[in-house]
């Protein structure tokens, strides 16, 4: 790690148009692509008429949800539901940045990539999202044209779930088998990244950020009337929830958010102004449908802390960019929450998005693997879940390394 961040420390990581050219010099110089990282994410539509493909292909997914008569249901509740999300997505500019922010972050990966591990450039990054475009599909075919032999799937979900990183993968062998390039690549997986050094320190630089915001902020309302520390406010880490059908097969997406936080909590320090930790909270958002899921839930936290006067900063955990989850559930739904019942103030901290050190942080993870030769990084990979309901492709993969 020490290493990677020494040498990270010679590039301007923002500089996106300059990564963009060295990548195509790289390889033009050096001709075909070394090493693929393709880059496995929900993904989002970008504009509204992308917004009922997008909710199609999620409620058709069994991963995610199992509906009886479900290629009937599926679609028929995507249209149900399109114009209610539509308005969300204009209500965050049109669409959804996670595409803007995965091309960034893999400019970024593949520039510092060759410059720490020469021996496997050129990299090149690809995305593979699962419900909007790039699919799949679209990039296997790419990852040909570019003549690729070996490619690495870089989970961008840092916990995995069955629903997440295990949908998008049984998607990938899937879609090998149904194109039969079964033996076009040779593959490994980094499937989960949970409580890696470099990304729990760059979500602790973010919640400091959170901290700085929330007490300037607070300067501003009580016109330095009332102290932080009588406004102390409680850590509410935030995460994607999951349905309890999922948990109870033995899904290990819970226990893995809440290893990231208890690293996250161990790391972060104590409180400037009075020397005691901060204290903290993990909740869950974006409950879909009638039936159980993860609690507590997000709203309902935040909703008991305004009750008690408390004020709170929530942290996006599981996620690492900004998309609807932050943009339009955080940053305009849970606000408005918390104004209604009175919370004092409610801050959210930044998303990782292209901060240079979550891109070190993944550069080392994708350094490590290089290294290991390992064709997964985590054992638990070749683990089903004890109540697992068969699927052909989970935890398999085609054609590994070696």
């Amino acid at each position: 790690m020490i290493k990677l961040f020494q040498n990270a420390n010679k590039f301007n990581l923002n500089k996106i148009s300059g990564l963009r050219y060295f990548s195509s010099q790289t390889l033009e110089k050096n001709g075909d692509v070394k090493t693929a990282i393709l880059m496995l994410n929900l993904g989002g539509p970008s504009n509204k008429e992308e917004v009922e493909p997008f909710l199609n292909r999620l409620f058709s997914d069994r991963d995610i949800i199992k509906l009886p008569f479900q290629s009937i249901a599926g679609p028929l509740i995507a249209k149900r539901r399109a114009p209610a999300v539509e308005k969300l997505y204009e209500a965050i500019g049109g669409g959804s940045p996670i595409r803007q922010w995965t091309e960034k972050q893999g400019l970024l990966l593949e520039k510092l990539m060759d410059d720490i591990s020469p021996e496997t450039a050129p990299h090149k990054h690809y995305i593979g999202f699962r419900y909007s475009h790039p699919l799949i599909d679209e990039t296997i075919h790419k990852m040909k044209e570019d003549n690729v032999k070996r490619v690495i799937a870089f989970s961008q979900y840092p916990q995995y779930s069955c629903s997440t990183t295990g949908s998008s993968l049984n998607n990938l062998w899937k879609t090998l088998e149904e194109l039969k390039m079964e033996d076009t690549f040779k593959w490994s997986i980094i499937d989960r990244w949970f409580s890696h050094v470099g990304f729990i320190k760059a979500l602790n630089k973010k919640i400091t950020e959170g901290i700085d915001t929330f007490k300037e902020k607070l300067a501003k309302i009580d016109n330095s009337s009332e102290t932080f520390l009588q406004n102390k406010p409680v850590l509410v880490f935030s995460a994607h929830s999951l349905p309890m059908k999922n948990v109870e097969r033995g899904d290990p997406y819970p226990h893995e958010v809440n290893a990231t936080v208890n690293k996250v909590m161990e790391s972060l320090g104590i409180c400037k102004e009075d020397g005691k930790p901060y204290q903290y909270m993990v909740a869950w958002q974006s409950k879909v449908g009638p039936l159980p899921w993860l609690v507590p839930k997000t709203v309902d936290v935040i909703e008991q802390l305004a009750k008690q006067n408390q004020s709170a900063i929530v942290i996006p955990v599981a996620f690492t960019s900004d998309h609807i989850e932050t943009l339009s559930e955080i940053d305009i739904e849970l606000q408005h929450l918390a104004k209604e019942k009175g919370m004092k103030l409610l801050v959210r901290s930044p998303s990782l998005n292209d901060d240079p050190l979550i891109i070190e942080a993944m550069a080392d993870i994708v350094s490590q693997h290089l290294t290991s030769n390992k064709i997964f990084d985590n054992s638990q990979y070749e683990l089903k879940c004890p109540g697992c309901i068969d699927n052909k492709y989970c935890r398999t993969i085609k054609n590994p390394i070696h």
